[in-house]
């Protein structure tokens, strides 16, 4: 007759006890689930190949009304104006051909907002608007994108084009390192101090201290 040893016995009952699965049945360890990123159901996504099948203006089409969505599903409030929508910190417009055909898509953020006066560091809500911006490009994404960093007429010009270019940078750093946006999708970085001003005048106009980000197609497809 076969005896098994105590050895053997205790081995078996270390292995036992010691199992994950015994462990998890005596409450001594809490199993930690994976957890899986939802999807952005107000944001909406298109698969690699959709800007083929679909041509460049109903892809941006599907991604204006998406980020749309997703900025009043958080709580912004938009406002219709002529090129886009225009809410508090932020615009979201429309640059479109002259068949009015949709083009490029630029999300244009307060200066004021996004930066501390006379610095390049981004705000928390410049981040979490980025955050949506990078969002929308990991939703959709055969798309690339261009940013300008712009000042007001105030202080010395290289002064403000070094700070434009700084901040313009620091979106960038934002999108590639906190939200994995890869190098080759930033078509253009780059400041511009108060050579684009949006009204022309040398005083210290809010509207002309802006980050702009331009999103567009990686090509164009009719």
């Amino acid at each position: 007759m076969l005896v098994a040893s105590s050895s053997c016995k205790t081995t078996e009952s270390n292995s036992f006890t010691t199992s994950s699965a015994f462990q998890k049945f005596c409450g001594c360890i809490t199993p930690i689930e994976p957890i899986e990123k939802k999807e952005n159901l107000a944001l909406g996504s298109l698969p690699e190949g959709s800007l083929d099948e679909m041509g460049t203006t109903p892809y941006l089409e599907k991604l204006y009304q998406g980020i749309r969505k997703d900025f009043e599903h958080s709580g912004t409030t938009f406002e219709e104006v002529s090129d886009g929508l225009h809410a508090k910190g932020v615009e979201l417009k429309r640059i479109e051909d002259p068949e009015k055909r949709l083009r490029e898509l630029l999300i244009v953020i307060d200066g004021d907002v996004a930066f501390p006066s006379g610095k390049s560091t981004l705000t928390p809500k410049a981040k979490e608007l980025i955050a949506k911006i990078a969002d929308a490009m990991t939703a959709y994404p055969e798309t690339n994108c261009r940013i300008g960093g712009h000042t007001d007429s105030v202080g010395a010009f290289q002064m403000n084009l070094k700070l434009s270019k700084d901040r313009s940078f620091a979106v960038k750093a934002e999108l590639k390192h906190s939200h994995n946006i890869v190098e080759e999708r930033f078509k253009e970085v780059d400041g511009y101090a108060d050579m684009r001003k949006i009204v022309d005048t040398m005083l210290a106009e809010k509207k002309n201290r802006r980050t702009e980000i331009y999103v567009g197609t990686v090509r164009i497809v009719y």
